[in-house]
């Protein structure tokens, strides 16, 4: 992202693979998108060798294996057993790239265990900057990363997301950013992939009844006033906990493209929304276990947000002490009212003109 991104600044997600660790929420949205790669894998023209697939925002990349793994099989179905597959990750400087290569080299879903000929890289550094070489990449592979945006657009007054405050000047500040962030990315990605590639994505997005996101990140906004009353955050600290993320619907993802059909030619082949299940939801219904519960669904909040919510308070104070504080506070809530945790996901295919 660029300079200016708050994220830029602090580790990608949580680092020494606790992402890995606290990811089962991101995990279950991509195994909703497996039909669509499975498709897009079957019909991408891979005329050339070696093959490129590239997993943009690919964090630490245990979630990346499955689909990495399918990927490999289809198309050495195609193409024959020993084919040459280059799969680069991409996530920013500050990722926890040795998390990754970890995974790689040990984890037992790991895409390289038994595999030859297969040649696994990574790049720190931003989607919204150039990554690749011009007409270099096959297939194209993200997931969970599109909805951050690229810099923050402005302190919500009265939520931790900024895409879901109620604000108009926060509504129309995110709205401008997300649409710069997706007609850049849109431009990148296409300079990066052949003609004919594919690149299927997955991201946050909302329903025209909301995003699913509310009663989880509510909870975070009230465990942060919590501490304000208590004087443990002031005002002004707390209206700058806000994290920038925004949530497309899809007519946004739709108007770069409605004009002639093309932007910057890629075609959306595929659009729709995916409610993605809550994947601790059954077990605490077999359970009842409150605590357990919560429990979980705070450290797979925290994996994602809680390097960003600990760059936005000033480094004079004990930032860490209070993140941990509000990540208690914030288990706290959830196990006092427990209910599933349902977000929008878009499912996206993209395609460049052959």
């Amino acid at each position: 992202m660029p300079n200016n991104s708050t994220r830029d600044q602090v580790s990608a997600m949580e680092g020494d693979g606790f992402y890995n660790r606290h990811s089962a929420m991101q995990a279950v949205g991509i195994a909703a998108l497996i039909s669509l790669w499975k498709a897009v894998c079957r019909t991408v023209p891979i005329d050339e060798a070696p093959l490129t697939i590239v997993d943009y925002g690919s964090s630490q990349g245990r979630n990346s294996m499955a689909p990495m793994r399918v990927a490999i099989d289809i198309l050495r179905d195609r193409r024959g057993a020993s084919v040459p597959i280059e799969i680069v990750h991409t996530d920013l400087p500050s990722n926890d790239f040795s998390a990754l290569f970890s995974a790689l080299a040990s984890d037992d879903g790991s895409y390289m265990m038994g595999a030859s000929n297969v040649f696994p890289s990574a790049i720190g550094r931003s989607y919204f900057e150039p990554l690749l070489p011009p007409q270099r990449v096959h297939l194209g592979w993200s997931t969970w990363a599109l909805q951050w945006m690229s810099g923050s657009a402005i302190d919500a007054q009265d939520h931790v997301l900024a895409g879901m405050s109620a604000l108009p000047t926060v509504i129309s500040a995110v709205a401008k950013q997300q649409t710069s962030d997706w007609r850049r990315f849109l431009q990148l990605r296409s300079q990066e992939m052949k003609p004919g590639a594919k690149l299927v994505a997955g991201f946050t997005a909302r329903a025209t009844s909301g995003t699913g996101w509310e009663w989880l990140l509510g909870e975070l906004w009230s465990a942060a006033g919590e501490m304000r009353e208590l004087g443990l955050l002031s005002e002004a600290e707390q209206n700058h906990l806000t994290i920038p993320i925004g949530l497309r619907s899809l007519e946004d993802i739709k108007a770069p493209f409605i004009q002639t059909g093309y932007f910057a030619n890629l075609r959306l082949e595929h659009v729709d929304l995916v409610k993605v299940s809550d994947p601790c939801w059954e077990e605490f219904e077999r359970s009842g276990d409150n605590r357990a519960f919560a429990k979980l669904h705070a450290d797979m909040t925290r994996a994602w947000s809680g390097p960003v919510i600990t760059s936005l308070i000033s480094p004079s104070r004990e930032r860490n002490e209070l993140v941990s504080e509000l990540f208690a506070r914030f288990e706290r809530r959830l196990s006092e009212s427990p209910r599933p945790h349902e977000p929008y996901m878009a499912a996206v295919v993209l395609s460049k003109r052959p």
